[in-house]
C-alpha cells in the first residue's frame, strides 16, 4: 500500500501513470508491499489464461523471478511506469523507496 498521497493521470510515458499529490524527500518509503492483497501465479496457472487476461497481467504485472511467479498488484502501483531515468527503486523485494527528491504532481 502506498505512504504516501499519489493518483493516477494521464501521461507521457505510458498513456496512464502515477503522480504524487505530495512532496516526497530521498529515500522515503513511499510503497510497502502487501503480498495477502496481490495475485500471484505459478507458469502453469498463468499458461491457462485466455490471451487477453495474460496480455493484461504482462502489461500490469511482472515475471518474478525470484520467486518464480507471476505478480499482479492490487492496487495502482501497477500504473507505476518504468523509465531509465528512474526515481523510485525496490528495496528487499518489499518497499519502494524514492531515488532523489519528488516534486509534487511527478510521475
Amino acid at each position: 500500500m502506498f505512504n504516501v498521497a499519489v493518483c493516477i493521470k494521464p501521461s507521457a510515458i505510458h498513456g496512464i501513470g502515477l503522480f504524487t499529490k505530495q512532496m516526497i524527500k530521498k529515500g522515503q518509503v513511499i510503497y510497502t508491499e502487501t503480498p495477502e492483497l496481490d495475485l500471484h501465479l505459478s507458469k502453469e496457472q498463468f499458461a491457462e489464461l485466455d490471451e487477453k487476461e495474460q496480455a493484461f497481467i504482462e502489461h500490469f504485472g511482472f515475471f518474478n523471478e525470484t520467486e518464480n511467479h507471476w505478480h499482479l498488484s492490487h492496487d495502482n502501483i501497477r500504473f507505476c511506469n518504468h523509465a531509465t531515468q528512474s526515481n523510485i527503486t525496490w528495496k528487499d523485494n518489499a518497499y519502494l523507496v524514492a531515488l532523489r527528491d519528488i516534486t509534487k504532481g511527478e510521475e
